[in-house]
């Protein structure tokens, strides 16, 4: 019985290795068959196979575990004689799910001794499942020879690379198998994930042309799928290493490569270098700030009924923390290479962004002030609802002018013009309308001077407008001189934070703090007595 088990399992995995027979025409769909009895078939072309191994997941423990454990779990259902198709689908449904980085995009499993095989494939949807007798194709053949390396070894097994077509065009597959189980109740299974990119190598020179353009000294050379092309597969994409710089971008594909491309090292261009590290080192504060808006945003939402917060319309404020979440977005946006959608996504975070926190605390106060003007017996208070009316008009208002920025091309990819973002006038009026609706925050709060408001309130929202006009103008200077800030990425990190960080210091954290005081006086009044 074992001799009898070990030479069908010889060849299953001599019928999975088995050179790939060139595709037949496809036979003629019977009207009648029935749509869902049988998986659509892939798109058969010729698979190319590398001859290294691709660089290993971030969590390469987390993988060979997952299948050793489908693999032995699939051993228990042959040992206890309830493997089948059925059952070996649902285990590979279930290896699927598993949560692992990058999640298993295919899985496989087999037990040849009972002419079992069936292949997973969770990635590209929708989901198909194939049987190993009835899907033998070219586009699969791969995987079941990953799945049948590991039948004689007791480690797991890690494939080499290779590209399959597809429908979207092609991906590179990779993935690990394992065997587990003796004699008669052995069974193997096998976890495949999709690469977005390999290292180039000798073997696929022929399919893109030749050898690539990359100057291997002082850039990395990958090789990526081309979707949307019926012309080509692969492409070739350079990027520079580390401790190098290109200017225009330190990573480049396809055609834009050119006749080669090279990296100049840190030591020749040391201030491009600093820019960069720089540049690398704002985008987590940028990112740190947004979370902490949204940190406080859920401090908010909890606190909501306690007085400090419910007198200051809470509503408003989360829009305030919207607001100062776009601006430090606008910073963060300053890191896309593009120039052209830096500068328009740029535009659209930060005056939305503006309109949103400044907005508000110009409306709450409006509100303070109409509560001061009128009498007591005829009090008028402008409700939350009637507030965000009024910004939601606002924030429609500032749509419709930077929908006729971006429709007017105001940035352009001009080399001359530092970044790519051009037609100064339109930020020039840009910072003329905020200056208008600080100043006439400003004003609302000179004319509530006398007004009593708890926790200080009107002192803390025209300090922060204060603080804002100041930094409007001075950036409004800079500009004007002829430097234009809005291309730094720098002066874009600066702004944010000064603009961010005045809304969240005078608007939010003196109300919190006052929240904070009210309870703990309230805790030490009722220890004492």
């Amino acid at each position: 019985m074992a001799a009898r088990c070990a030479a069908l399992a010889l060849a299953w995995c001599a019928c999975a290795a088995a050179p790939a027979a060139p595709p037949s025409p496809p036979a003629p769909v019977s009207p009648s068959a029935s749509p869902g009895t049988h998986p659509p078939p892939l798109r058969t072309c010729d698979t190319l196979l590398l001859r290294n191994p691709p660089p290993m997941p971030p969590h390469v423990r987390e993988h060979e575990a997952a299948v050793v454990q489908t693999a032995r779990a699939l051993a228990e259902l042959v040992e206890t004689g309830a493997a089948d198709e059925a059952r070996a689908a649902a285990l590979a449904r279930a290896a699927a799910r598993a949560p692992l980085q990058p999640p298993p995009a295919a899985v496989a499993l087999g037990a040849p001794q009972l002419h079992l095989g069936v292949l997973y494939r969770a990635d590209p949807p929708p989901p198909r499942l194939f049987i190993f007798q009835q899907n033998n194709s070219v586009a699969l053949q791969l995987f079941w020879r990953s799945l049948a390396s590991a039948w004689n070894a007791s480690a797991v097994i890690w494939s080499n690379a290779w590209f399959s077509c597809e429908e979207d065009g092609g991906s590179w597959w990779s993935g690990a198998a394992a065997a587990r189980g003796a004699g008669g109740a052995r069974a193997a299974a096998a976890i495949f994930r999709r690469l977005p990119a390999v290292p180039c190598e000798e073997t696929m020179y022929d399919w893109l042309g030749g050898p690539p353009p990359c100057d291997p000294a002082t850039t990395e050379c990958r090789a990526v799928p081309v979707f949307g092309s019926s012309e080509r597969r692969l492409e070739y994409e350079c990027e520079c290493r580390a401790g190098h710089w290109r200017a225009g971008g330190e990573r480049v594909r396809g055609a834009a490569l050119g006749a080669g491309l090279s990296c100049v090292s840190c030591t020749q261009a040391g201030a491009e270098c600093e820019a960069q590290a720089l540049r690398a080192a704002l985008l987590p504060a940028n990112l740190a700030g947004m979370l902490l808006c949204f940190l406080i945003g859920i401090v908010i939402f909890k606190k909501r009924k306690c007085k400090a917060v419910a007198m200051g319309m809470w509503t408003v404020l989360e829009v305030v923390l919207l607001g100062v979440m776009l601006m430090y977005a606008s910073a963060a946006s300053q890191f896309i290479e593009d120039a052209r959608w830096r500068c328009i996504v740029g535009a659209w975070l930060r005056e939305l962004g503006f309109v949103a926190c400044y907005g508000s605390v110009v409306l709450r106060l409006w509100v303070l002030l109409a509560e001061f003007r009128t009498r007591k017996a005829h009090r008028w208070t402008p409700k939350d609802a009637e507030v965000l009316r009024v910004v939601g008009a606002m924030l429609a208002g500032c749509a419709c002018y930077l929908a006729a920025f971006t429709a007017t091309s105001a940035c352009v990819e001009d080399a001359a013009v530092a970044g790519g973002c051009a037609r100064a006038a339109w930020h020039h009026v840009t910072g003329a309308a905020e200056l208008l609706l600080l100043i006439a925050g400003i004003r609302t709060a000179h004319a509530a001077r006398n007004a009593n408001v708890p926790f200080q309130e009107r002192t803390w929202l025209a300090a922060a407008l204060w603080v804002e006009c100041a930094c409007g103008v001075t950036w409004r200077l800079v500009a004007a001189v002829g430097t234009a800030p809005e291309t730094s990425a720098l002066a874009a990190s600066v702004r944010a934070h000064l603009s961010a960080g005045a809304a969240l210091a005078c608007v939010l954290a003196p109300r919190l703090w006052h929240g904070y005081r009210t309870r703990s006086l309230a805790q030490e009044a009722s220890i004492q007595l």
